[in-house]
């Protein structure tokens, strides 16, 4: 018995298979771009340092080749950096004016999950970053002080004295500038803008202790961004201050769109949340280091900044650190030590 259908019925079946037959195949959705990752020494740091920087991305890339993850990339490039004495992160991080105590700050974020983890104020722990991923896994986005040192203790990193010779040097040197024996000297020197004036072979920045930070952003195979960040701030400073290594969107910043690693003065770093500013111009289209040089045009330079970035298929970097500081820097990018690998 053959059934026969509407007329109507058969009319909508040729219809529909004719339009299916017209209709272009589904567009395939754009691959994402290699992996990379972008390292940095810190604002202002002699591009000589780039036989640290270079490795450090390196790993973080080899890392990524090998499928891992955005975030755990970034961590093992910002690892090489903490673990180099040469740089002011982890082992070599800077004495404070007492000459005995080190205090880092790290962090890190993961731009698939929005994910943010940070330390402040840590001591004895070879790896801050590391204790910073973990602060990811709580219901926190901060730990500080004691509390970050008892927490890295709980979570099984063991006690680890960062003091080398190298910061033990860097100490020295502030020392010398700082201490005087005839206090009307003292005085004197307080009232004259000395800074200004200085005019010894090593530029007052690397005299004083450097205040920066070390930082990696990365972007895996399947397009996802992550940063991570350390620092073990300056030697001038109160016992306790913090910069803008741990706080949201000032230090790093990562989402869908890209990643953000800065380095240089904190508190304006802080003030201007400069890393979710340089993501937001990331998230509008610009390439990483249009971003970048965006960025750090909106700062005079008497103020130190520098930063990292990188996009869907970009990366960028600069710092506007110039050891005259007599002008504003435009060739942003050589004035840092920074590395891309991809």
């Amino acid at each position: 018995m053959t059934t026969r259908l509407p007329f109507a019925t058969l009319l909508l079946a040729a219809t529909l298979a004719g339009a299916l037959a017209a209709a272009p195949p589904a567009a395939t959705p754009p691959a994402a771009a290699p992996p990379a990752a972008v390292v940095h020494g810190g604002a202002g740091s002699p591009r000589t340092r780039m036989d640290g920087t270079d490795p450090a991305a390196a790993k973080a890339l080899a890392a990524l080749k090998t499928g891992a993850a955005a975030l755990d990339a970034a961590l093992a490039g910002v690892m090489v950096l903490e673990d180099d004495p040469r740089f002011n992160a982890g082992t070599g991080a800077n004495i404070r004016l007492d000459g005995k105590t080190i205090q880092m700050d790290a962090a890190c974020m993961d731009g698939a999950t929005g994910g943010f983890g940070a330390v402040a104020a840590i001591e004895r722990v070879k790896n801050p970053v590391l204790v910073a991923r973990k602060v990811m896994d709580t219901p926190h986005l901060l730990i500080v002080g004691e509390g970050a040192t008892r927490f890295a203790r709980a979570m099984g990193f063991p006690d680890y004295d960062p003091t080398c010779a190298e910061n033990r040097a860097r100490f020295q040197r502030v020392q010398s500038i700082l201490q005087g024996s005839d206090p009307r000297q003292i005085e004197a020197w307080k009232r004259y803008d000395w800074k200004k004036a200085w005019n010894f072979p090593t530029p007052l920045k690397e005299a004083l202790g450097s205040p920066d930070t070390v930082g990696c952003v990365t972007r895996d195979a399947q397009g996802h961004f992550a940063a991570a960040i350390s620092t073990g701030g300056t030697t001038i400073t109160f016992y306790g201050r913090v910069g803008d290594v741990p706080m949201y969107g000032a230090g790093i910043y990562a989402g869908p769109k890209g990643a953000v690693a800065c380095t240089g003065n904190g508190e304006d770093i802080v003030r201007h949340l400069v890393a979710k500013t340089t993501y937001d111009l990331l998230a509008k289209g610009l390439t990483a280091q249009k971003a970048v040089d965006r960025a750090l045009a909106a700062f005079p330079a008497r103020i130190d900044l520098g930063l990292v970035a990188i996009g869907p298929a970009s990366t960028g970097g600069g710092c506007n650190y110039s050891a005259e500081k007599k002008r504003f820097v435009t060739d942003y990018r050589n004035q840092m030590a920074w590395s891309v690998a991809q």
